[in-house]
């Protein structure tokens, strides 16, 4: 993160795991800053699950306020703090081939479609150690950060919509169909 420092108030930019970001750094005193900070990313990516291929996006989307504490003056500290956040994944499967439900095996029929949301929650709190001191040096800076966010246990919301047909038997299953229903919400669970 590189860092502009102007008395006692610094503006910057930053890249992370939760995207990219701006904060304001305001120094409190000599071992304490507070950061104002925000985070967004949106990446596509496509993967394999339990014998499903999803296309997926994940998004990320955080702000929040986080403490700095300098226990000895220098760069070193410790960071507490809270991020509200919206970050989820959307899955889509089309199943032109085959996909795995509840360990059945079906191809879209042909208007078959699995989606998938994974949300996190909307906030969490934050900890984490790093480097470097908004408020000491010259006008460009960088630190360092290391940090967890606490999010709560993912919640996965699974449907079906169309039809799909067993690969195995060859039996037609529209999405409406109570045995269907069943496996689908047993993949929600393993998913």
């Amino acid at each position: 993160c590189c860092q502009q420092a102007s008395a006692d108030v610094a503006l910057g930019a930053s890249l992370s795991t939760l995207g990219l970001g701006v904060q304001g750094t305001f120094g409190i005193n000599r071992y304490i800053n507070l950061r104002l900070t925000a985070n967004a990313a949106s990446v596509d990516n496509d993967f394999e699950e339990s014998g499903t291929n999803y296309k997926g996006t994940v998004d990320f989307s955080s702000y929040g306020l986080i403490t700095d504490i300098h226990p000895f003056g220098g760069s070193f500290y410790l960071s507490a703090g809270y991020l509200a956040h919206d970050n989820n994944i959307d899955l889509k499967a089309t199943c032109p081939q085959s996909c795995d439900i509840d360990g059945q095996s079906y191809r879209s029929a042909p208007d078959g479609q699995i989606k998938a949301t994974v949300d996190f929650g909307s906030g969490a709190p934050y900890a984490g150690i790093g480097w470097g001191n908004a408020m000491q040096g010259g006008r460009l800076y960088a630190k360092l950060d290391i940090g967890v966010l606490f999010q709560d246990k993912p919640q996965v919301d699974l449907t079906a919509t169309g039809n799909f047909q067993n690969t195995n038997t060859g039996t037609m299953m529209s999405t409406s169909n109570p045995i269907f229903q069943q496996q689908v919400k047993n993949e929600e669970k393993s998913l």
